[in-house]
């Protein structure tokens, strides 16, 4: 059984069990023996804390290969990969090579089935139209995705998010079981967005679910305000947030899962100020679920908030 929590105890103390899958550290709580990169995000609450994937009843061994550092049990592997980027830098050639070694090596382990994707890029909304980070950042995934021969109906649930320093960072969750990959009927899928979203759509499927021994699993992708392929709710934090609930909830319909078989939802907001309010509405609409509330820029600049949400079914 796959677990995702918080946990303030020290990095290698979690580290020294052996069910451990992953442990991750956000910006200004980067402990070294995290062994995965940081994300560089920012936990809003202000907690020492770090997030911890841990597999029950599994053994986790670890090591790296190259630029990837990786973790795995019998069933799962989870891998980060990370390159120094700064504004001056080619992202999509730099995210193009770093998905080339990161699919690579999933491609030579025994864990090659794609489930989850995260993504954390320097500045993502900077620079104007094609120029634009993220809008790179798709270009550069996209290629390599061609590269080793991933289509549409092969890619995983994804969120790609911005932080406010320098490099670019990826952590992957795969399998050696088979994944099912998801629409929702009120959003366009992603890899299907008209050309005024770049040249190249975002590369990703809205949710994941996989079936792992009697454990059921649903990865929903970073979730927001958009209906069909267009941003609504401009500048309403409130608005957004039902709407992305929404949105959550149609997605849960489509995987046959439910509200209640939602362990963990992970919170991006642009504005840190906008947390207080965001959170009294998540804990209602949420009340049983454990809420990650972090401050990362939104791969649209007209949106204030995204979210994921780890699933398992009751």
């Amino acid at each position: 059984m796959l677990e995702n929590f918080l946990s303030t105890t020290n990095a290698k103390q979690l580290l020294d069990q052996a069910d451990i899958l992953a442990v991750l550290s956000f910006d200004g709580n980067c402990q070294s023996e995290a062994l995965i990169p940081s994300s560089k995000v920012a936990l809003v609450s202000g907690l020492e804390s770090l997030e911890v994937w841990k597999v029950i009843g599994a053994t986790v061994e670890r090591g790296v290969d190259n630029n990837c550092e990786w973790n795995r049990s019998d069933k799962l592997q989870f891998i980060s990969i990370s390159a120094p980027l700064t504004q001056a830098d080619d992202i999509q050639n730099a995210t193009f090579l770093l998905y080339q070694e990161l699919l690579t090596f999933i491609e030579n382990s025994s864990f090659t089935k794609l489930i989850r994707f995260w993504n954390y890029i320097p500045h993502i909304n900077h620079g104007d139209g094609d120029k634009e980070n993220y809008k790179r950042f798709c270009t550069g995934r996209l290629d390599a995705f061609e590269q080793h021969d991933l289509n549409d109906l092969q890619f995983p649930a994804a969120s790609a998010v911005g932080h406010y320093t320098d490099g670019i960072t990826v952590y992957a969750l795969t399998t050696t079981a088979t994944p099912h990959y998801h629409a929702n009927p009120r959003q366009v899928d992603a890899f299907k967005y008209p050309r005024q979203y770049g040249q190249s759509s975002p590369s990703f499927a809205r949710a994941s679910t996989v079936e792992l021994g009697n454990q059921q699993m649903c990865f929903i992708s970073g979730t927001a305000s958009i209906l069909g392929h267009d941003s609504v709710h401009q500048g309403d934090l409130r608005l957004q947030l039902y709407t992305t609930n929404d949105n959550i909830l149609y997605l849960l319909k489509e995987t046959g899962f439910e509200r209640e078989s939602i362990r963990t939802l992970r919170v991006y907001l642009r504005n840190t100020e906008d947390y207080l309010e965001c959170k009294e509405i998540l804990e209602e609409l949420f009340p049983d679920s454990t809420i990650i509330y972090t401050h990362a820029d939104i791969c649209r600049a007209d949106l204030l908030v995204e979210i994921e949400c780890y699933c398992v079914a009751k």
